[in-house]
């Protein structure tokens, strides 16, 4: 696939030397000191959660809050610091990258490498193209993408969205990884390959996983195993469903194209205008949304700058809203309540038979 059309180079000249000027007056493109504070935070948090389920909580609530909060810390540490990682955009140095991203997504019970094959080779090349971004394909749930074939239970999307969000953690662990670690090809990526090393690592990464959060509470734990695991699942799928709700709509929103490309591989446009009819962000220069979620709230300060740590999206975002003005490019920004709406809005479009919203 290509994009056929040159960028906007006024534009985009623009934008690219405040970004630059930005990050230079900073000390770089790459974490900040606030930023590994608040990864410190984080994992302190996991580390104090973890401790307390190996204590053997006494009560099926206090056994729930511990795997709670141990989840929604993991997941912190991955937004923030995981996910920067990947893009080796945490530090100058590709090898503590790799092993700082595929440490804290382990927390999550999730292979960080297969991760970040198809979040980096995949969905950052071609957002929302069909067959060609792994994050719209092979939903047997859901149709989130107008090229998709309609099925009649995607008339009622909208109203089972939700128990299928509570899941998508579990079956990332379960059911997803082991999927992805045995496929040859999988949206635009072809011939993948895995070393017998790279199989066994991810083997006993799962179970080193669920003897941590599963095998050891439970062996602590003065309740029954049936509760341990009750308390985990439940908190495993709140967890899920924060996840979703922060950051499904900022591709999957009424309003976002979903480019065909042409019978040469052709995309109508550059890959700086499909950035933009493809994104939504929401709150990208609140401080609060930022230090929460890692940035992926100025998801167009993202795709555009992937090598950038998000320590610096709010003020590139700054930058992105004055430019766009300027220059007349049309930059969908709302809060996280518009973010949800937008995303249920699409969804019941994309839940008609003729549903086309968002095509281009």
């Amino acid at each position: 696939m290509r994009f056929r059309r040159p960028v906007d180079l006024g534009f985009w000249r623009a934008l690219a030397a405040e970004a630059e000027a930005i990050t230079r007056s900073r000390g770089g493109p790459f974490a900040t000191g606030g930023l590994w504070a608040k990864a410190a935070l984080y994992a302190a948090f996991v580390a104090a959660s973890y401790g307390w389920l190996l204590a053997g909580p006494s009560s099926f609530a206090a056994t729930l809050a511990a795997y709670g909060v141990f989840n929604l810390a993991a997941l912190l540490l991955v937004l923030n610091v995981a996910h920067d990682a990947a893009h080796d955009s945490l530090t100058r140095h590709p090898r503590l990258n790799r092993v700082v991203g595929e440490g804290a997504f382990g927390l999550l019970g999730i292979d960080g490498h297969l991760w970040r094959l198809r979040h980096t080779r995949s969905h950052h090349l071609f957002p929302n193209v069909n067959g060609c971004d792994a994050d719209i394909d092979h939903n047997p749930f859901l149709r989130l993408s107008p090229n998709h074939p309609w099925r009649r239970r995607h008339r009622w999307q909208h109203l089972y969205a939700l128990p299928v969000y509570l899941l998508v953690h579990l079956h990332a662990i379960f059911v997803q990884d082991a999927i992805y670690i045995c496929q040859k090809s999988l949206a635009n990526l072809r011939d993948i390959r895995h070393s017998p090393a790279r199989h066994a690592g991810f083997v006993a990464a799962k179970l080193l996983y669920f003897a941590a959060l599963l095998g050891l509470p439970i062996a602590c734990s003065t309740l029954a195993w049936t509760s341990v695991i009750a308390a985990y699942v439940l908190a495993t799928a709140v967890t899920s469903l924060v996840f979703v709700l922060m950051l499904i709509g900022t591709h999957f929103a009424d309003g976002n194209v979903f480019p065909v490309p042409d019978a040469e591989g052709y995309i109508g446009s550059s890959y700086v205008e499909h950035v933009f009819a493809s994104s939504l962000d929401w709150a990208p220069t609140s401080r609060v949304a930022t230090f929460l979620i890692g940035g992926l709230n100025a998801h167009v300060a993202h795709h555009l700058f992937p090598r950038i740590s998000h320590a610096h999206y709010r003020a590139i975002s700054r930058a992105i809203d004055r430019l766009a003005r300027r220059h007349g490019v049309e930059y969908h920004r709302t809060g996280l309540a518009g973010m949800i709406s937008a995303h249920f809005r699409h969804l019941r479009q994309m839940g008609r038979r003729d549903g086309a919203a968002g095509t281009s």
